[in-house]
Parts: C-alpha cells; structure tokens; sequence
C-alpha cells in the first residue's frame, strides 16, 4: 500500500511530529511504501520526506494560510499526490493550506483520514493559548472549553465576530471532505461525535519501548521535567512557582523547562531575574533523539495544561522511561494519567494544588515506584504498537477497498 502523510510543518514541535516520525519507519518496516509531506525549509531531508514551501508571505500571512485557498500550494500539492499516487492520505495537522489541499484531493479522488491532534476544529479559543484566564462579561475559558462550543464565546467580541465565517466554515468543509476521522483520545472522540464528526473511530497513540532506555537507578532524587510548547495555556509557569516553594522544603529540588514557544524567553528573563538559575534550566529545543538524555535523569514529569489537552503524547513516553507522571485532571490526561494508579492527578481550576501534588509525589515513600510500576504495565498493554498499527491499517483498508 502507498500511503501519504500529511502534516503542515516540518519542523519538529509537537505531539503531531513526533507521532508522523514514529510512524513512517514503523510502516515501511511493515513492506509499505511511505512518504511523509510537509511544509517547511528547503534543506537536506530524508528521500521519504517531501518538503515542500510555506506559499504565502508578508502581510496577514498566518490569516490567509489558514482560511483561503492558495493556487500556488494547490498546484503543487496535486503534483506531489499525481507523482506518489498513494492509496490512501492520513492527514495530521493541516492548519494551514486545508482548501488548498482538500481541492487537490477530491480531484485526485484519493481516500483521506486524518487524526485529531488537538482541538482546534471545536473550539475557537484554542488558537489563542493565553486566553486561560477569564474574559470580563462571560464564563470562565475553562467552563467554555468543558463545552467544547464553536462559538468562542471567551474571545473578545472583534475576534469572535469573524468565527461563524472562518473557524465554522473550515469545520464544515473539513467534515465534508474526510471519510474517517481517528481520536486518539477517547473523550476527544466523545466531543467530536456531540459536534457532529461522523466516522470517529478510536485508536490510542504507541510508544515503543525498545526506543527507552529505562534508568531505574537514576542518580537525582528531586528532578523536575516539563517537555512541551513553553506556552501560558500549557501551566509551566504554575510549575515553575510550584518548585520555587517547594525549595524551601526540598533545597536539592529542580527543574528542567525542555522545548521552545512564546513564553519561553519570558520565562527566562523572570529566571535570571529571580535568580533561580542554579535550580531552573531552560535548554530550549532538544532535537526527539536527545530527549531521552532529560528522561533518564529525571524523577518527576509534570503535564500541568490549563485548557483540554488532546492527549499528552509526552505522558507515555515518560511512563515508558520508567518516570512517574502528574497532569492535570483535563482532556485526555486522565486516560493515562490514572489518579492514584498510574500517575497523580490535580484540578487546574485550582493551580495551587499542583504545590502539594507535586511535594507528595517526590517525598511520599514508595508512592513513585508504585504509580511507575503501574503505568509502565498500563503502556505496554494499552499503547501497543503492534495493535496500533494493526488498528491504522485496518482504517486505511475500509477507507481504500478498491485499491
């Protein structure tokens, strides 16, 4: 089978790249012949990556690739698919130049699933991540976001205005033109199908643990990670103050901020300003290879996100490194991050509960090795990659049956 994927960035950020790179090797490994098409830098890149250009520039630039049809990535989109003839198109992130793509598509006539990394195709306010606190004059963005409305009522009225015609429109469009939609969450599933996505079918991420190297020895006993988009909406700043407090109770705590985003020069500057600098290091990116470095020295790790998360790709993958998990009790953390089982959970309603969470996982006795213990047994039965790939394949054969 020849299977195209699709993501619109190359560059390594998220959940949704990292889940693209795993799975190339893994199905070719399989004997199928697959590429992997993006946007990005024209540079040196593997013969299976197809990068390709961001088409629009200047002014308004963000705006345009994600609302109109650009020509110019049309044509080359549709070149690529005529070139490659795939079976079948997984779509992943496709933020920006959907019409473009979803033309070059249906006039190929080739079957397209995609999977839903975040929540963006629900809920408007998504695309703005510091909107976690509330808008005077309506609900909380926490309230909207248990909602999952399509309306953005937590944005202010200039912004919202303009939804009913972009954020709306692309939904509709995008639900017209999919055959299969894979969650790999269930509660996503739940608000897909209440927002009326038909052909929502479930299939949990992988994690391959022969790629960990697990430390069950490590040489720290207090060590903090946060792996992620240094964002407001991702919590690491109630992280970072929940440490800082905790030092006065554990002198030899730290913590260790990996990945790049908005805040993350914000953050800095209240480090070095503070002088937190000897217990708090900011590295910035670190290349998927390289992350397993922050894993095996690591105790804790900490998904403290604000608003609904998808998923959490990073929490297995440090269950699967043998360290023990907390996250916020939003999205689909908990399907993972089982309170008291496999990991330990806190209300991001009230951040200051992260503080003690935090203290009981790194003091309380036997409690790591247990929830550890757990969630490593929880990934290997649950997060199979043999099932997950057996379950995609599935998708992509009832998708494309005559091909």
């Amino acid at each position: 089978m020849r299977i195209l994927l699709y993501n619109d960035t190359y560059k390594h950020i998220g959940g949704a790249e990292t889940y693209c790179l795993e799975l190339l090797p893994e199905l070719k490994a399989l004997g199928h012949e697959v590429k992997w098409l993006a946007h990005g830098e024209d540079k040196p890149h593997s013969e299976d990556h197809i990068v390709i250009p961001d088409f629009n520039q200047g002014k308004f630039n963000y705006f345009k690739s994600k609302y109109f049809f650009n020509k110019d990535a049309y044509i080359t989109i549709k070149g690529v698919l005529e070139d490659f003839q795939p079976d079948v198109v997984h779509l992943h992130h496709d933020r920006y130049y959907t019409f473009s793509m979803l033309k070059a598509l249906k006039e190929t006539g080739i079957p397209v699933v995609k999977t839903i990394h975040d929540y963006t195709m629900l809920c408007p306010s998504q695309y703005y991540p510091d909107l976690y606190y509330d808008t005077p004059g309506t609900k909380s963005r926490r309230e909207n976001c248990a909602l999952i409305c399509s309306q953005g009522t937590c944005l202010p009225l200039k912004t919202r205005l303009g939804h009913p015609f972009a954020h709306d429109r692309k939904r509709r469009i995008v639900c017209n033109s999919v055959l299969d939609f894979i969650a790999p969450s269930v509660k996503l599933k739940e608000h897909l199908e209440k927002a009326g996505f038909q052909g929502v079918k479930h299939l949990p991420f992988f994690v391959d643990e022969k790629k960990w190297s697990f430390n069950p020895e490590r040489e720290k006993k207090y060590s903090v990670l946060f792996v992620g988009r240094v964002e407001t909406n991702k919590g690491v700043h109630i992280l970072l103050d929940a440490v800082v407090e905790l030092r006065k109770k554990i002198p030899g705590i730290e913590l260790n901020i990996v990945g790049t985003g908005s805040q993350l020069e914000p953050l800095r500057k209240k480090v070095i300003a503070q002088g937190y600098e000897d217990f708090v290091r900011l590295p910035g990116f670190v290349s998927y290879e390289n992350i397993g470095v922050y894993y095996n020295s690591s105790n804790v790790l900490v998904v403290p996100s604000l608003d609904m998360e998808q998923f959490g790709l990073i929490g297995i993958e440090g269950l699967a490194n043998g360290i023990a998990v907390i996250g916020s009790d939003t999205g689909g953390i908990p399907e993972w991050c089982m309170h008291e089982e496999t990991g330990l959970l806190f209300d991001p309603e009230k951040p200051e509960a992260l503080l003690p969470t935090l203290e009981r996982m790194l003091l309380e006795k036997g409690l790591a090795k247990r929830l550890t213990q757990q969630g490593m047994e929880m990934v290997r039965d649950v997060y199979d990659k043999t099932k997950h790939l057996e379950g995609l394949l599935s998708i992509y054969r009832q998708s494309s049956p005559a091909r």
